[in-house]
């Protein structure tokens, strides 16, 4: 039998959707490619002719770029999230019981910022799954939920092993009421 673990449960309209998520994620991309366009117009604008260069140019996208990671990263070492989660009000949530260390919290974003080369896989699967979660929240044992959503109650969670397009994932995942052998019976309510 797996290991199981309490953490809090959710109704299923204080989970994050699809619309939310992607309005967050358009607000932190305008943010972070708008600092680029100031910074590479202020640099070729205001910079002495000399330093129009394209070393000079590669150095401020290196830097703009270590600026991007450190946002991205940074930003999501709160529950509170990026400034895109915060304006359009939607939080990060552990599913096991109490505060997520922060390196929890920075798996989560390594894990964010890793899945980004699959974009459109890990995000468009938060519209197929129940608890509105992408691949690096199922990964790193988080939900995500409206700003002032409280936990209706707990729910054992427990980790399993999910095989999918070839590749192999440990997730973790709320325990249905199937895999506790409880009757269908039970389940309706």
């Amino acid at each position: 039998m797996p290991h199981h673990k309490t953490g809090p449960a959710y109704k299923a309209t204080d989970y994050a959707g699809f619309l939310r998520r992607t309005a967050a994620l358009v607000i932190d991309g305008t943010i972070l490619f708008t600092s680029r366009f100031l910074a590479l117009w202020g640099w070729y604008s205001l910079a002495p002719r000399s330093w129009v260069t394209v070393t000079a140019y590669g150095r401020i996208e290196l830097l703009w770029v270590a600026f991007a990671v450190v946002y991205l990263i940074g930003c999501r070492l709160t529950t509170s999230g990026t400034p895109g989660y915060r304006i359009v009000g939607i939080r990060y949530a552990y599913m096991l019981d109490g505060r997520p260390h922060w390196t929890a919290l920075a798996f989560r974003a390594v894990a964010a910022l890793g899945l980004s080369c699959f974009f459109a896989l890990n995000h468009i699967w938060i519209i197929f799954d129940p608890h509105r979660q992408a691949w690096h929240d199922k990964i790193t044992g988080f939900y995500v939920v409206k700003r002032n959503a409280k936990p209706s109650g707990t729910v054992q969670v427990v980790r399993r092993l999910v095989n999918f397009m070839m590749l192999t994932f440990v997730v973790w995942e709320p325990l249905k009421d199937e895999d506790r052998g409880a009757p269908a019976a039970q389940h309706a309510g």
